[in-house]
């Protein structure tokens, strides 16, 4: 689990970093173990939102920034992780302007009061869905993984076909796209070198492996990724 920690009391995100490695310790057993990024102001933390799976943010010390400013920011960003608000000054519990499933402790942190809130934070986690980063004309938008269809490379970039119509572009070619997919999505098979293909949009298929997409797109799909989708999904017909 990589965790964001950012708090402007110097004092308390020590403290803070030491019970999250003691509760990392304490995860052995579950084989999650945790990377802590500690930050001071939230500057750095703000420029790669999507690298986290959880958030622990109180910002009261620094001038013309807050805790719910950095909150809201980070979701502006497309974060896709829990966050916990650690209320100390400022009692961010009272502040209606934060999404529902944020999660709230207080300073002093107890352990037995960490570990609880990580185990919440792991659930809602679970719960959200993926988003993929793609860029529209001079906007980022952040789309949810079940809705891409399929992706192809054109020019050294990655276009991403979403299920609303839209064909957005992922900055970079079709492999990083791929790798930022994570090993979380098998779904996403390589029709050929140049071609990823959601098989969940797969709407039929044709003659020598061609798989027609829920779009009515089709793509010739090579051998051995006919053989991993068969694997997959139990088809016989691939």
């Amino acid at each position: 689990m990589h965790i964001a920690l950012c708090d402007d009391n110097l004092a308390d995100r020590h403290q803070m970093e030491r019970l999250l490695g003691r509760e990392s310790d304490r995860q052995d057993d579950t084989s999650e173990m945790f990377i802590v990024d500690s930050y001071g102001n939230p500057e750095v933390m703000l420029s790669h939102p999507k690298a986290y799976d959880l958030f622990f943010i109180d910002i009261c010390q620094t001038e013309g920034s807050d805790g719910v400013k950095v909150a809201l920011e980070l979701i502006e960003k497309g974060a896709n992780a829990p966050i916990v608000m650690c209320c100390s000054e400022i009692n961010y519990k009272d502040d209606k302007s934060l999404p529902e499933n944020t999660l709230f402790i207080d300073k002093p942190i107890k352990v037995a009061e960490l570990h609880d809130i990580i185990e919440q934070a792991k659930v809602i986690k679970a719960g959200m869905p993926d988003k993929v980063e793609l860029r529209k004309l001079m906007d980022t938008v952040y789309a949810d993984v079940s809705d891409v269809i399929y992706a192809r490379e054109r020019k050294g970039n990655t276009l991403v076909m979403l299920s609303s119509g839209e064909e957005l572009m992922s900055i970079g070619p079709m492999w990083l796209f791929r790798r930022s997919l994570g090993d979380r999505h098998p779904e996403f098979v390589f029709a050929n070198p140049h071609v990823i293909i959601n098989i969940n949009h797969i709407k039929s298929w044709g003659p020598l492996g061609k798989a027609t997409m829920s779009d009515g797109k089709s793509f010739m799909v090579a051998k051995v990724s006919r053989e991993h989708i068969k694997e997959m999904s139990g088809e016989s017909n691939t």
